[in-house]
């Protein structure tokens, strides 16, 4: 779908509810390397046979596939995963919601994030992130990025200059026009892929099919009926 190579930087934009979660989970589904998914959602995911991870010095990278779930907002809990993750090869990381990296302030990226973005594509270390608020996020997820999918509608205007920065050679108003008539033509949940690089153009697609997004391992985790009630309440 999208060509993407399991040690490149991958940045997908779009409001809530867009499906961006979805198409970055079909991407980390994608790859045979070994995976971490960064859960900064609160216990919202859940990987079949996995069980999560909410201590950095329990993490067992001998699985394939490692889920780790934050515990806090706090960033040191984001640099003692990432130091790890600098230490890996053939090592691909998910993360939901790139603002959760820095606290939503760029200058706050923790040491071990950036050089993991800076440093791991010679060495097999991938990345795959999203946000609906790019202005927010570590400056190297926007500064490293070889592919960027932007999901209908367009985010706001000022979040998406700084797409438009990444994809160069685009303006704001061009990319809403772009995203407008893949709406129309495939209706929501219709996306565009930005690839970095002369001589490639974008390419505009449909929802994904109902049978892509089941073979996704990860899937949308099932609130118990306490967790309902306390939301409701």
């Amino acid at each position: 779908m999208s060509g993407v190579r399991y040690n490149e930087r991958v940045f997908v934009a779009g409001p809530t509810e867009s499906g961006k979660s979805e198409l970055i989970n079909v991407l980390f589904s994608q790859f045979a390397c070994q995976r971490l998914l960064f859960d900064t959602k609160g216990h919202e995911w859940a990987i079949e046979g996995v069980e999560p991870t909410t201590d950095p010095a329990a993490i067992d990278w001998n699985q394939p596939i490692v889920h780790y779930t934050t515990m806090s907002t706090d960033l040191g809990e984001v640099e003692a995963v990432f130091e790890q993750c600098c230490g890996r090869r053939d090592l691909v990381v998910c993360v939901h919601e790139l603002g959760d990296l820095c606290g939503f302030s760029t200058n706050r990226t923790p040491e071990a994030v950036n050089r993991y973005l800076t440093q791991g594509g010679a060495n097999g270390r991938g990345f795959l992130g999203a946000s609906q608020l790019p202005v927010d996020m570590p400056k190297q997820a926007r500064a490293q990025v070889q592919h960027i999918f932007t999901m209908v509608p367009a985010i706001a205007e000022d979040h998406l200059k700084v797409v438009c920065a990444m994809v160069e050679g685009i303006s704001p108003q061009e990319m809403r026009a772009e995203l407008e008539a893949a709406q129309r033509e495939g209706g929501d949940h219709s996306f565009i892929h930005w690839p970095k690089g002369a001589l490639q153009e974008p390419t505009a697609y449909p929802p994904m099919p109902a049978w892509m997004l089941e073979q996704s391992v990860v899937k949308r985790r099932l609130a118990h009926a306490r967790e309902r009630t306390r939301r409701e309440g």
